[in-house]
């Protein structure tokens, strides 16, 4: 890659750790039971691939944890939704509408795995945000703390990726094409768009 464009790269990376600090804060502040920690993550995955997602996310997870560090414990799945960002984006799930909700869900699913793993070995079930209300609503009810866990973590994990695959969709339809040819998957969406 040459040196201006991983210039770009070394820009882009901060920006999408600071529109997914600012997405994540607004979702404690106002106690949503979603993340919103993702945004920039999915869009500079797809949009740069796998390596910079992963830097995204981690960064992101590190930042987060400064208000929430319980969040440290997630950051498996930080990192994981940046690679997959990037590799779902090179394979052209972010072109389309459809193809964007079906990367949100695939990414949901596989998070949502994970996180109920970590919630149930590490924190009897409750995990952080809007995951560990639902789950604690669902042990109240009389649901096994493991079953609780996983349904938590995987309906959040759907429920908050799906529309942030979406927002990372109309950020990147409108990213310039001089600004999309200089970047690892622009390729992708340039060719998509010309259809």
């Amino acid at each position: 890659m040459k040196n201006r464009n991983m210039g770009l790269l070394i820009f882009l990376i901060p920006i999408g750790v600071a529109v997914n600090f600012v997405g994540g804060q607004i979702a404690v502040l106002l106690k949503l039971p979603l993340f919103l920690d993702t945004i920039g993550t999915f869009t500079i995955g797809a949009i740069a691939g796998p390596i910079p997602g992963i830097i995204v996310g981690l960064l992101t997870c590190l930042s987060i944890s400064i208000t929430n560090p319980q969040s440290l414990f997630y950051v498996i799945n930080f990192m994981l939704m940046g690679f997959l960002a990037g590799y779902l984006g090179k394979k052209g799930f972010f072109t389309t509408i459809p193809k964007t909700i079906g990367a949100g869900a695939i990414m949901g699913m596989l998070v949502g795995i994970s996180g109920s793993l970590i919630s149930y070995f590490l924190f009897n079930g409750f995990g952080v945000s809007g995951t560990g209300v639902f789950g604690g609503i669902l042990m109240g009810s009389g649901v096994p703390v493991w079953a609780s866990a996983f349904i938590s973590n995987m309906s959040v994990d759907i429920i908050d990726k799906a529309p942030t695959a979406l927002v990372a969709y109309l950020i990147i339809r409108n990213i310039p094409q001089k600004t999309l040819v200089k970047l690892p998957n622009g390729n992708v969406f340039l060719n998509a768009y010309k259809k």
